[in-house]
């Protein structure tokens, strides 16, 4: 009974041993590490996606809170005052 039992064990290692191995080989593949990559890109570029909206957001969100503490309107906000050119030092 004992032995049966560690045979069994043993099987079902190994079988982890090579389902794990098959996958780390298929992972160091050109084909795997291509799919890596795409991976890692469609993720970095739905990261950037999620931060760009979220800074919007966020962005507009102060500068409504900005408007009001300082009582400017709405309106007003199309009309943005123009900045003086940079005055040079004389050489």
């Amino acid at each position: 009974m004992r032995r049966a039992v560690w045979f069994a064990l043993g099987a079902a290692v190994a079988v982890v041993v090579v389902v794990k191995g098959a996958q780390l080989l298929r992972r160091a593949t050109p084909e795997g590490v291509r799919e890596q990559v795409a991976d890692a890109s469609a993720d970095l570029g739905q990261r950037a996606t999620t931060f760009v909206k979220t800074l919007t957001s966020a962005m507009a969100e102060r500068e409504a809170e900005l408007r009001s503490a300082l009582g400017i309107d709405g309106a007003d906000a199309t009309e943005r005052p123009v900045a003086a050119p940079a005055r040079r030092a004389a050489s």
